[in-house]
């Protein structure tokens, strides 16, 4: 009967994640990404970066919308690097923190919540942490932006503490002796009680999970007091400050891997049409304070080679839990573009430190051509390459004003449609085409930020390139 009723909660938790990868995409390729195994020491789901744990219990008398909710925030959660974050912060606290700031996105994105879940918007989990009472402080003001009165509701330990707190006068004080044993003490019953609501060690995660206990929070236990599912600390993330050692996790290594992955699941839910508007800016916020110009150009170009669901081929990382989910594959790069401003302001050394990157890009992406234009006010000139006979240095060519017109016109009349294009300019012009290209655009800017009309550019992407 247990093997059932495990295998039933492991299909519904792939039914969600199906159904997250059809209506959800950004959510459902980074659920995508991680093991999902049970865990009888969770109370409700819960992820630490590396895998997502569920409680059989918990799902099997769950409705799949509020299944849905808790995949997508925990997901969410670790795009946002919540658990790497928390530092010697209350872990309580925190993961309060942690869902109201992501309540919020999720609501907009159009996920079910459960009653009464509180939202803070337009605010940092550090933010949201600092406004958030001390354990002490139930009379603190809720911040800006809160949908609710309150701060927050408190936990049901917290209100069975306060409870304890009020007959404490009537309990007699007992010794460690007289606690050990059964039937001597009134305060008896509220030791076993005490005791029944820790975690069997024998059903203690295995290698993996850590947590800090510096804050009289034992990280071993489940704590989700909204009901939408609980961020773990990855390994590692609460002791900034130690040195790492042998088989220490890199903490700057998952942060980065999740910039990356994210990057993906937004491009993947961009091709489908369903990119929800505030989880967009949310993420291209935390995205552009964490890269330089290299890594994120880097991180455009693989993502440029275009991806996609195949459920012919099964993901084989799931297979082991009994969830049948798709794998993502890539179907490479066509032709990349490179569109270069060549006019009399053009920065030579940003210009070699741009073309360097390049050539390597292009070598490890292996694009089937790549198509150089030079560009003042008019084509200067135009040369076709395989990844591999990219010149070292471009010899420039023009040298007189600018006008971003004449490249995306000559692509469009010789039929060319890359996977993507690079516009490497200062971004002193305010010419652009009528109509937005088909194709990705990425302005590599290596001016100072504002450019001639002092407004971003009417589409594409921008990245600043400087030293």
């Amino acid at each position: 009967m247990r093997h059932r009723s495990q295998h039933e909660s492991a299909r519904r938790v792939s039914d969600c994640i199906t159904d997250l990868l059809k209506d959800q995409p950004f959510f459902g390729s980074l659920a995508l990404r991680l093991p999902i195994r049970a865990d009888t020491t969770r109370d409700t789901l819960a992820a630490d970066g590396h895998e997502i744990r569920y409680s059989p219990a918990w799902v099997a008398e769950t409705e799949a919308d509020l299944i849905k909710t808790a995949i997508a925030r925990v997901v969410l959660a670790c795009a946002l690097k919540h658990h790497t974050r928390r530092a010697d912060r209350d872990r309580q606290r925190w993961q309060h923190a942690s869902q109201l700031v992501t309540h919020g996105l999720l609501r907009d994105a159009g996920f079910k919540l459960p009653p009464d879940t509180q939202a803070w918007d337009g605010l940092s989990v550090e933010q949201a942490y600092e406004r958030l009472p001390e354990p002490d402080d139930a009379e603190a003001p809720p911040p800006p932006g809160s949908n609710h009165a309150d701060p927050f509701a408190p936990s049901t330990a917290r209100e069975e503490a306060e409870q304890d707190d009020q007959t404490s006068e009537t309990v007699p004080e007992s010794d460690d002796s007289n606690e050990a044993d059964d039937g001597q003490q009134d305060s008896a019953g509220d030791e076993d009680e005490a005791n029944d609501a820790q975690p069997d060690p024998a059903e203690q995660p295995g290698d993996g999970q850590t947590g800090s206990e510096d804050d009289g929070n034992d990280a071993r236990q489940s704590f989700d007091p909204a009901g939408t599912g609980e961020v773990m600390d990855a390994s590692g993330a609460d002791q900034p400050d130690s040195d790492a050692g042998p088989g220490t996790p890199d903490i700057d290594q998952q942060e980065q891997a999740w910039d990356e992955a994210m990057h993906q699941a937004l491009n993947l839910a961009k091709a489908q049409g369903n990119v929800p508007g505030a989880v967009e800016e949310a993420i291209a916020d935390a995205h552009r304070s964490s890269f330089d110009w290299r890594t994120l150009l880097r991180l455009y170009m693989t993502d440029a080679a275009a991806s996609d669901y195949s459920w012919s081929v099964p993901n084989r990382r799931f297979i082991d839990s009994g969830l049948y989910l798709p794998s993502i594959r890539s179907e490479g790069m066509t032709t990349l573009a490179v569109i270069i401003d060549t006019s009399g302001s053009i920065d030579t050394d940003m210009l070699a430190a741009f073309w360097s990157e390049i050539r390597e890009l292009a070598a490890e992406i292996d694009p089937q051509q790549v198509i150089v234009l030079q560009v003042d006010a008019a084509l200067q000139d135009e040369q076709e390459y395989a990844p591999a006979e990219l010149p070292e240095r471009i010899q420039v060519k023009g040298r007189w004003g600018t006008d971003f017109r004449p490249g995306f016109a000559h692509l469009e009349e010789n039929g060319i449609e890359p996977a993507v294009c690079l516009y490497f300019t200062d971004m002193e012009c305010d010419d652009y085409p009528e109509t937005e290209p088909r194709y990705p655009v990425i302005w590599c800017d290596y001016g100072d930020g504002t450019g001639l009309a002092g407004e971003p550019p009417p589409w594409g992407e921008r990245i600043r390139i400087a030293d």
